[in-house]
């Protein structure tokens, strides 16, 4: 790694492998609370365009290769060592961000699919709570192209072949939109919402059962018909309207139902509750 590609890393790949996430975007424009000082206004700007950086409550800015120096205080051969293992080829933050129910149809998007290696990867999972993974064969390392532009993310394999996409800023759906289920041959099933409160269920759980990750609320009525023949049901939904609405269709619709969000009554979803402990 020498001075000039050091250059090249994406500033906001360095900021995020240091735990510093972004505020606010505006435009090519990253706004962050500084690195260097206190503040509740974040003056910390990155402009991707240019790849360069500045922080107005101090007063200095420059590119990535400076950035550490001032950060950490190394010297350059120090900060060219830090910077040599970082993946320039994809961009992990400049990314459209789009609705969780808007689907890419076109699954030709995905250009790898591997075991989660990415060290941006593995911290968003820890920072969303998920330290165990490795066993669960649907999620996936996914590389993919849209509008020509590369990305990678965490992919979460559905019953059609599509892909839940998850990164710090990536929420999209490659290919078909549909559940994803697990089955172990149990007379007990536990519903989830999205993929994250499966994870996080299993970080403390070992006692095997079916499971229905509706990847949307929306596909729930389509699949009711796949909750028959089961001895108990336990609902993992989100604390809001919808999941007010989703828990009660299928508590008129079946017996022995467990509404399991008194769990983290207080928190958003299973995820948030896992994530804040």
């Amino acid at each position: 790694m020498n001075a000039k590609k050091a250059k090249t890393v994406p500033i906001e790949q360095v900021l995020y492998r240091m735990g510093i996430n972004p505020q606010k975007t505006s435009g090519d424009d990253i706004w962050y609370l500084s690195p260097f000082t206190k503040e509740k206004t974040p003056s910390f700007k990155i402009n991707q365009k240019i790849n360069r950086w500045y922080c107005h409550s101090s007063g200095f800015g420059g590119n990535t290769l400076d950035f550490v120096i001032k950060k950490t205080g190394c010297s350059i051969s120090e900060a060219l060592t830090y910077l040599k293992d970082f993946d320039i080829f994809f961009s992990f933050q400049k990314q459209i961000f789009e609705s969780p129910e808007e689907e890419l149809d076109r699954i030709d998007h995905i250009e790898k699919i591997k075991p989660i290696q990415h060290t941006a990867l593995i911290q968003y999972l820890r920072n969303r709570g998920i330290s165990k993974y490795e066993n669960e064969s649907s999620l996936k390392e996914i590389h993919y192209s849209i509008k020509d532009k590369k990305y990678f993310a965490l992919g979460f394999r559905n019953d059609s072949g599509g892909f839940e996409v998850r990164s710090k800023y990536a929420k999209i759906c490659l290919g078909i939109k549909d559940i994803t289920t697990v089955l172990n041959q149990s007379k007990v099933l536990r519903v989830f919402e999205g993929f994250f409160d499966y994870l996080s269920f299993k970080q403390t759980e070992n006692e095997l059962s079916d499971y229905i990750i509706l990847n949307s609320i929306s596909m729930l009525e389509k699949n009711l018909h796949l909750l028959f023949n089961y001895e108990k049901i336990e609902l993992f939904l989100d604390n809001d309207l919808q999941g007010d609405k989703a828990t009660e269709l299928i508590n008129n619709q079946f017996e022995n139902v467990i509404d399991c969000r008194l769990q983290y009554k207080s928190y958003k979803d299973l995820n948030e509750f896992i994530s804040a402990k």
